[in-house]
């Protein structure tokens, strides 16, 4: 009997990743899909999967006007009016900011460094930001610890150098982390 339940919690521990990631994809499809399908089904143009394609290039489409000068200039004029919308504004910004911040020109959580903090203490977290500022006092970064298992963290400000950084990919790192050291990348 205890074969048996063994190899029932093995089939599980495969299955189960597959199928949360099969939900997930498919969620996914619903948003997407769903976005464009009301004005889709009035045209009478709707079948499942064309709202995807519809998405994607209305995103196109942005991208494409982002990277025009004119077209540029006439988006940060609404970005100027979206930020002074009382709450919205808030919000958006803090949102348009997390975002940028995983742009190609910006380093995000890209830097994986090792936080000495005693001889015996280490710490893994991403160097977020190495530029002295109003909260970032002179010989002082800013790493961001993130707790596995999850996607919350802490902010610490750490001297520079007590902060050593790593070779490592971001996709690498974030895994290692997120799985509480479960994964770890081979040498």
């Amino acid at each position: 009997m205890k074969k048996v339940i063994g190899i029932f919690l093995k089939g599980l521990l495969v299955l189960i990743p597959i199928a949360i990631t099969f939900y997930i994809l498919y969620k996914m499809f619903l948003v997407t899909d769903g976005l464009f399908k009301g004005l889709l089904e009035r045209a009478g143009l709707y079948f499942p999967g064309l709202g995807v394609i519809v998405t994607l290039a209305v995103i196109f489409l942005v991208g494409l006007l982002a990277s025009n000068w004119f077209s540029n200039r006439f988006l940060n004029y609404f970005d100027r009016i979206f930020t002074k919308i009382p709450l919205f504004g808030n919000i958006y910004a803090i949102v348009k900011d997390t975002v940028n911040s995983f742009s190609a020109n910006k380093k995000g959580l890209s830097r994986l460094v090792v936080v000495n903090m005693s001889n015996e203490l280490k710490l893994l977290g991403f160097l977020t930001n190495d530029e002295e500022s109003t909260f970032i006092p002179k010989g002082y970064v800013a790493v961001y610890l993130m707790q596995s298992m999850q996607w919350a963290g802490n902010l610490i400000l750490v001297p520079e150098q007590k902060v050593q950084q790593l070779e490592v990919s971001a996709e690498e790192a974030i895994k290692f982390i997120a799985s509480a050291g479960l994964l770890s990348k081979k040498a």
